[in-house]
């Protein structure tokens, strides 16, 4: 019987894991965005800081997809794809869509700020900076489990 091996993706748990660890100052980033879009700050104030924050935010984004598309997501020999390869190609592709969304952000609130801002403006441009923030918190959520699930996998085979 001849199996049929083709390319799939999954995660090096370990450099995923590590990757995700050691940025401390991308967790930070995303904390302080959260707090100020649930801040009652003046709004000419908070547009000022959001501006900042979603460029530092987006640069950072950048550069953890980057490193964990090349060490934590890895190409493998697999016969068809077993559901944890599945579910990292799912969770891989939602990359680029987040860094799209961020730098779309960051570009909404530059705008603003050059062009004059009206408060419903920034009402609106800090809702959706909070649905990018539950997107990325998902996001993570989703890598976390696969790291959970690629442990315990590793366990049964060990």
């Amino acid at each position: 019987m001849n199996v049929v091996l083709s390319k799939t993706l999954a995660i090096n748990a370990a450099f995923l894991e590590e990757i995700k660890d050691s940025n401390v100052a991308l967790w930070n980033q995303v904390a302080a965005v959260r707090d100020l879009c649930q801040s009652h700050e003046i709004r000419s104030i908070l547009l000022n800081r959001l501006v900042n924050l979603l460029n530092e935010l987006r640069d950072s984004l950048a550069l953890q997809f980057a490193l964990e598309e090349s060490y934590g997501y890895v190409e493998i020999a697999s016969p068809p794809k077993p559901p944890l390869c599945l579910q990292a190609e799912d969770v891989r592709s939602q990359h680029c869509v987040l860094y799209l969304t961020v730098s779309e952000l960051a570009e909404q609130a530059e705008e603003l700020q050059y062009r004059g801002w009206e408060m419903e403006h920034v009402d609106a441009l800090v809702g959706r900076v909070k649905l990018f923030e539950l997107q990325l918190a998902l996001h993570e959520s989703q890598e976390r489990q696969m790291l959970k699930a690629s442990r315990a996998d590793h366990h049964h085979r060990a």
